[in-house]
């Protein structure tokens, strides 16, 4: 690669940190047509083409850079947001992956897993892949969130709660989609103990009444 291509694709990457997206596409597309094995040009150019929303284009591109080289954490991740932008969970999921196999320590790879399989209503899967997240990264709010969330579908309440509690420790700006179904859990939770200290009553009830039918029977 000539000093002046790595200059094209450098000052591409610049345009792209400065969210001048088109003008980024602009260099790099008529540079792939000279150079198909640039590993890097194909990379940002997916980069680039996803963050004005052309995640179809996005996609070829990342998947170019993987025929070179499968290897790199950061082509997975970003094909997984891309298919993630585009609703097929299920490839999303797959590629996330396939990122967490390179790399298994990235918090927000597990915490998109975890989105994915919430998407797909994978309960379960989503709340271990939630709990990896925070396990890495202890101030990571939006983690804990979904994790909270996560729980509540699964109508574990306490959990739920004490999850959502610390998400908006971390983060109170969260306390706006918290309000959507906190209340939600803590109505149930409070209806769970209600039931508990009716049946517990009742209980109660019926062992006071046979003991005393048992007395009675005796007097007689």
């Amino acid at each position: 690669m000539s000093k002046n291509s790595d200059e094209q694709v450098t000052s591409a990457v610049n345009l792209i940190r400065a969210e001048q997206y088109k003008e980024a596409i602009d260099i790099l597309e008529p540079y792939l047509k000279g150079n198909p094995d640039s590993l890097d040009a194909w990379y940002n150019y997916g980069c680039a083409l996803g963050a004005i929303d052309r995640q179809e284009e996005a996609l070829k591109a990342y998947d170019e850079a993987l025929a070179i080289d499968n290897m790199i954490f950061e082509i997975w991740f970003n094909k997984a947001a891309a298919l993630y932008e585009l609703a097929d969970f299920k490839k999303a999921k797959e590629c996330y992956e396939k990122a967490l196999e390179i790399n298994p320590e990235d918090a927000e790879a597990w915490n998109n897993l975890g989105n994915s399989h919430s998407k797909m209503g994978n309960g379960r899967a989503a709340i271990e892949a939630y709990t990896r997240a925070v396990a890495l990264k202890p101030d990571y709010a939006e983690a804990f969130y979904n994790k909270a969330n996560a729980h509540f579908i699964e109508q574990e309440d306490q959990h739920a709660i004490a999850y959502a509690e610390v998400a908006l420790e971390l983060n109170p700006s969260l306390e706006t989609r918290l309000k959507e179904w906190i209340h939600v859990s803590r109505a149930r939770l409070a209806s769970a103990q209600d039931q508990r200290e009716y049946d517990k009553a009742k209980k109660e009830k019926k062992k006071f009444y046979d003991s005393n039918i048992r007395n009675s029977d005796s007097v007689d």
